[in-house]
């Protein structure tokens, strides 16, 4: 992914005719006005893998895994939605005093977390990080993907037609039923993905919706038996993460640096999308998790202190994907704040993962020098 972000700014910087001719060259559908380009057809197209790859691992998480039952769901989807509110809050407060309006629109664009980037961040920290941090960030991610991704397919749809639409939720209604019989065939369930993407976008809905309502619905059985879902996934999640994310960032990081400027609400989406990323998604993520303890809905796992979560809540201001999708729906026509927003993007992502890590490496440390080694002792009285 890295790679990816390094091609496409070098790319855009040194070749930037080539650049816009590959990824804005004319490939257009007549039934869905946002498939007019190769960029499109990746953004609406390919990233459906990717957001089937979400669905799967929600459902087997949800069958199977750490979101097994309602309580050890409820934790990271408050906190999914507290830093999606927070990131949205901060931004606005952030660009306030911007003078276009058409600067406010970019609320959405910081609101959610990159999967594969915070994953692989905590990856390299290796034990620093507990296993019971990754599975809540991994929930975490993975709802607040779903969620930012819902919400974008709400704000940006326009000349909804409602007959597709209504065969679109009764495809999702047939699913439902279908589980109940094809636990183990997966082919069904991959028709069912093309026949629903038709529907969204001839719908005048986000098509990517269809790869995470689908993976979600996929039956999952628990690991060692065979079901539609893990036959699905073992070819779709390294698809979709070495396959069509790089080629998603190649196609969308290219930012321009030659005559980039910060004038016309540049400057104003530039720190607002930083603010938001920095700020006020951590903060809303905190919040959250501690009104939800507060409340003794559920706790924190014995292993995770709050100072470790404080960590994982500044990495989840890493990410480029639903971000991106947002950024282009939002400053569609407004090439210097989509610019902007991209650079915020990746300089967001950069000094989250910096502020995040050392947060993390510093709890480590302490924890280690603390009597027992930092388990359940005194300590745990922080977390009250």
């Amino acid at each position: 992914m890295s790679l990816a972000v390094v091609l496409a700014l070098v790319w855009a910087n040194i070749a930037a005719g080539s650049y816009a001719a590959v990824w804005e060259h004319p490939l257009s559908w007549s039934a869905v006005p946002g498939l007019r380009d190769v960029r499109g057809w990746v953004d609406d197209g390919l990233m459906t893998v990717f957001f089937l790859s979400v669905g799967l691992e929600v459902g087997r998480e949800r069958a199977c895994g750490s979101l097994q039952g309602t309580r050890n769901a409820v934790l990271p989807v408050v906190a999914a939605a507290g830093g999606m509110l927070g990131a949205a809050v901060a931004y606005l407060a952030t660009v306030a005093a911007a003078g276009p309006s058409s600067v406010t629109k970019g609320w959405g664009v910081p609101m959610a977390t990159d999967v594969a980037f915070t994953l692989g961040a905590m990856a390299l920290l290796g034990r620093r990080v507990p296993p019971a941090l990754r599975v809540f960030v991994l929930a975490l991610a993975v709802a607040d993907d779903v969620g930012s991704v819902v919400i974008l397919a709400v704000v940006s749809s326009s000349h909804l037609r409602p007959a597709a639409l209504a065969g679109a939720a009764a495809v999702l209604a047939a699913t439902v039923l279908l589980r109940r019989r094809a636990h183990v065939s997966w082919w069904p369930y991959a028709a069912i993905l093309v026949i629903e993407w038709v529907l969204l976008a001839v719908a005048g809905v986000d098509p990517t919706l269809a790869g995470a309502f689908v993976g979600i619905l996929v039956p999952c059985a628990p690991p060692g038996l065979r079901s539609a879902s893990a036959r699905m996934e073992k070819p779709v999640a390294p698809a979709a993460i070495l396959g069509v994310l790089p080629v998603f960032v190649v196609a969308n990081a290219g930012i321009t640096f030659t005559g980039f400027g910060l004038g016309g609400g540049a400057g104003s989406v530039l720190a607002g999308v930083l603010v938001a990323r920095l700020a006020g998604k951590a903060a809303g993520i905190m919040a959250a998790a501690a009104l939800v303890v507060r409340f003794s809905v559920v706790e924190l796992a014995e292993e995770v202190r709050w100072a470790q979560l404080a960590g994982a809540a500044i990495l989840c201001g890493m990410g480029f994907t639903v971000p991106l999708l947002f950024a282009d729906t939002a400053f569609a026509g407004h090439p210097a704040l989509l610019d902007a927003s991209r650079l915020g993007l990746l300089a967001g992502t950069v000094l989250s993962f910096a502020v995040g890590s050392l947060v993390l490496v510093r709890t480590s440390v302490a924890s280690r020098r603390a009597p027992g080694g930092g388990g359940p002792t005194p300590e745990r009285d922080d977390k009250r």
